[in-house]
């Protein structure tokens, strides 16, 4: 009689101890590590299309409050190109910055409103009268209108007219919290004041007047006694202060105190054309100026000396050797705009090149590039726009954090 086979016995359990550890996946690492990797990223472009990957990346960014820092010391914010006013008048037209290699970079073009369509077609034309912070202020000069909108976002604010004119200088300076001030200034020859609005409170204040004798008592000249100076139109504002440079000093306003003083320009140099106010990659007051005769830049920095004293330090000099007659435009988070006027034939209107220079190359690395061209007198002023840490990636009241699925 045959016998039957019994099955096998099933293989023991295997104990809790023995048990293959879960695999390690992107989202079961720490904030930590998460943050490290992030500082990894080459770009702010592709910090935000990384950010919004998922849940756990965008609140692991939003909660770090020393983060943010951390990536711009490593990453500046990038240039995306400039905003040009024409002087007949049209709205103003952008010209990107070509040469980037950069896919989110390109990302960043395609998916705003850099062509200004969201922007109301009034009577009349738009004209830019700062650039800061993401956002293009906007005047209507002959509706008297004024206007933010920050073309990444899309979003427009109206502002209403200010109560007095006429306001030489306007300056947007964003909050937290996504809100905005505008710091305007008014002038009558005599006196100076400053006029501000807060997009929270939606009014306008009018800051007491300050005569001209007060403002210079550090620099006085005979001319200062009596009145102001001509009333500014290249101010620059850098790390909350506006500086507005004449032929031998500075007058500042401090938009946090909104009180007005001035301060000493750099020492002359031989050939020198006249300054430009501008900022170093970490918003540090610098101020450049082209000595003609040898093709040059010179950077200037203040800085403390020795004795804690604060003065104008020349940083270094820097040729340019292939733009042999320029002009500066301005100087923004480490950038120097430079316009080349080509007069090859005087009948004919000159093209306008504009250069885009990195003060914080080393000086053999050094090479200006070239971002468009165009005729001069299609040409009024240059904005350039750089692209602002994203309120979205700022965890505030607008933005708590994201709970996770």
């Amino acid at each position: 009689m045959a016998c039957q086979l019994q099955p096998p016995p099933p293989p023991p359990s295997p104990s809790p101890e023995s048990s293959p550890p879960a695999p390690t996946t992107i989202l079961t690492i720490g904030d930590d590590l998460l943050l490290e990797i992030f500082l990894r990223l080459p770009s702010l472009p592709t910090l935000v299309r990384a950010a919004f990957a998922c849940r756990t990346f965008l609140n692991t960014i939003r909660s770090s409050p020393t983060f943010r820092p951390a990536f711009h010391a490593l990453y500046p914010p990038p240039l995306i190109g400039l905003f040009l006013t024409h002087r007949e008048g049209n709205i103003p037209s952008f010209a990107p910055l070509r040469g980037v290699a950069d896919k989110d970079h390109a990302a960043v073009l395609r998916g705003s409103d850099f062509f200004l369509t969201r922007v109301p077609d009034d009577q009349g034309c738009w004209n830019i009268r700062d650039c800061r912070d993401g956002y293009l202020l906007l005047h209507n000069e002959r509706n008297g209108l004024l206007a933010a909108y920050n073309p990444l976002a899309r979003a427009l604010h109206r502002i209403p007219s200010p109560p007095t004119e006429p306001l030489r200088e306007l300056y947007i300076l964003s909050e937290r919290h996504g809100s905005f001030r505008l710091v305007c200034v008014h002038e009558d020859g005599l006196q100076v004041r400053a006029v501000v609005f807060s997009s929270d409170s939606g009014d306008w204040q009018l800051l007491p007047w300050t005569d001209a004798a007060t403002i210079n008592k550090d620099h006085p000249t005979d001319d200062d006694k009596r009145c102001l100076p001509p009333a500014p139109t290249t101010g620059k504002l850098v790390n909350g202060r506006v500086y507005w440079a004449r032929n031998d000093y500075l007058i500042v306003l401090d938009t946090a105190t909104l009180r007005f003083s001035s301060m000493d320009l750099p020492p002359p140099m031989d050939g020198q054309k006249p300054f430009v106010v501008g900022e170093t990659k970490d918003e540090q007051l610098c101020m450049v100026c082209a000595i003609d005769h040898r093709l040059t830049v010179a950077i200037w920095v203040r800085r403390a000396d020795d004795d804690d004293v604060e003065k104008w330090m020349l940083d270094r000099e820097v040729a340019l050797p292939e733009i042999p007659a320029f002009k500066l435009a301005a100087a923004t988070r480490g950038f120097l705009h430079l316009y080349l006027m080509a007069r090859n034939d005087p009948n004919i209107v000159p093209l306008c090149s504009v250069f885009s220079f990195c003060l914080e190359t080393p000086p053999a690395d050094a090479e200006p590039k070239k971002i468009f061209s165009l005729y001069q007198y299609e040409l009024e002023r240059s904005y350039p726009y750089v692209m602002p840490w994203p309120s979205s990636l700022a965890c505030n009241k607008m933005n708590p954090p994201v709970e996770s699925i």
